[in-house]
């Protein structure tokens, strides 16, 4: 299939001074009114922990934006900043203030998924993201319902892409409180995605427990502490029919209603999501694919884009690493070939019923991508919001909530 002029051709053809000119523009002028709202990346934080850490950024790097392309240098104002929220975490942990240390332990957590933005790839990376687990895990008691750690493990791993079957897959569950319907819990497996991992769903999926659904939030491949080999597709078929095998074996002891197992995938997730509905339709019940790419997310000429368009920083980077790929040069020549959906045959499939959802302006990845679904197999559900950038927010969340609340019934 030829690259189509996309429907935001005109993002990909200028290249934008904002928000990638310096840090203060993209502070100032975008991601603050962010941390402000406490909205996507910022959820969880709030915008007086941000301030400082920002202006020592840019006054210790003369406001570069290649700083955004230094992940130890850019992280390096966010760890003290993060170990000073946990600090006062803890002082109100021991006074007995759980309500504040729950807020307090979110709020470092946030910092730290900031100073390893948009994924881990640097030794102090690493550390951030270790400090931001630790964080979260000490915030999962006090939050409503709290979350369990769990170790799934990796029992189709394949050796010869250099996996491990005495891996673990590390997942967090999330069950809702009271009495189980007479069936037990339905089952949401949350795909994480590319820069945001299992620390980093509290809002969403306490509301989906709220909503009766019992969460499985597992990473995907090239991102968190996922074992699954990052340069081969069919690494998350092995990782998803591992977590399957979990649930089901697992059913009893969390009350899970295994015949209503649903998927939602959101970004590079929603990708996974899209694949999973057609390599595990006996599993699910239902999938939703929220802002997800299949095939022209791995165009050429959209790659070369990505770091101007709508993406903060280092977006075309990020991917590179999180596919396995040493350059972006690399992963541009390869990718289609090797990922594609569409060219892999997966739409040949049959597939479980999916929704597919987005924001018609995205620029991460094309909304093109969440047209050719619709085009295979079995008819689809779909809404793509006007006026809405990636995974069409605000309001696709809504309308997913409602969609999964109607289907489950």
């Amino acid at each position: 299939m030829a690259s189509p002029p996309y429907h935001v051709q005109s993002a990909i053809d200028k290249i934008q001074v904002f928000p990638h000119s310096s840090v203060s523009a993209l502070w100032d002028t975008k991601w603050r009114k962010l941390a402000t709202m406490g909205v996507y990346p910022f959820h969880d934080g709030k915008v007086e922990d941000f301030d400082p850490v920002f202006q020592k950024l840019i006054q210790e790097n003369s406001d570069d934006y290649n700083v955004f392309y230094d992940p130890e240098k850019y992280g390096a104002p966010f760890l003290p900043a993060a170990e000073s929220l946990v600090a006062e975490a803890e002082t109100a942990e021991k006074a007995g203030d759980t309500e504040k240390a729950r807020d307090l332990y979110l709020r470092a957590g946030a910092v730290c998924r900031i100073g390893r933005f948009p994924i881990v790839r640097s030794a102090l990376g690493k550390k951030l993201w270790e400090l931001n687990k630790t964080a979260y895990l000490r915030a999962s008691p006090y939050l409503s319902p709290p979350s369990s750690e769990v170790n799934i493990p990796f029992t189709h791993a394949l050796s010869t892409a250099g996996e491990s079957a005495k891996a673990d897959i590390p997942a967090y569950v999330r069950t809702p409180g009271g009495e189980p319907p007479a069936a037990g819990w339905p089952v949401l497996l949350f795909i994480c995605g590319l820069d945001h991992y299992r620390t980093d769903f509290e809002q969403r999926t306490a509301r989906h427990a709220r909503n009766g659904f019992a969460c499985v939030i597992v990473e995907i491949p090239g991102t968190g502490d996922c074992p699954a080999a990052k340069h081969d597709p069919a690494s998350t078929d092995r990782l998803w029919s591992s977590v399957f095998d979990w649930i089901d074996a697992n059913k009893t002891q969390y009350r899970f209603d295994t015949s209503k197992t649903f998927a939602r995938g959101m970004s590079t997730g929603g990708y996974n999501a899209i694949r999973i509905a057609h390599t595990h339709a006996d599993k699910l019940f239902a999938v939703v694919a929220q802002g997800g790419g299949c095939h022209h997310m791995f165009d050429p000429q959209w790659i070369k884009a990505q770091n101007h368009m709508e993406y903060p920083f280092a977006l075309a980077d990020a991917l590179t690493f999180k596919f396995g790929y040493q350059s972006i040069d690399e992963y541009a020549a390869d990718a289609m070939q090797r990922f594609s959906l569409l060219e892999s045959g997966i739409f040949e499939k049959t597939s479980a019923r999916l929704f597919l959802i987005n924001g018609m302006e995205d620029s991460i990845f094309p909304i093109e991508d969440s047209f050719i679904p619709l085009r295979h197999g079995r008819v689809k559900d779909a809404r793509f919001l006007e006026n809405r950038a990636h995974v069409g927010n605000p309001g696709a969340d809504d309308i997913i909530y409602d969609w999964l609340n109607e289907v489950v019934r």
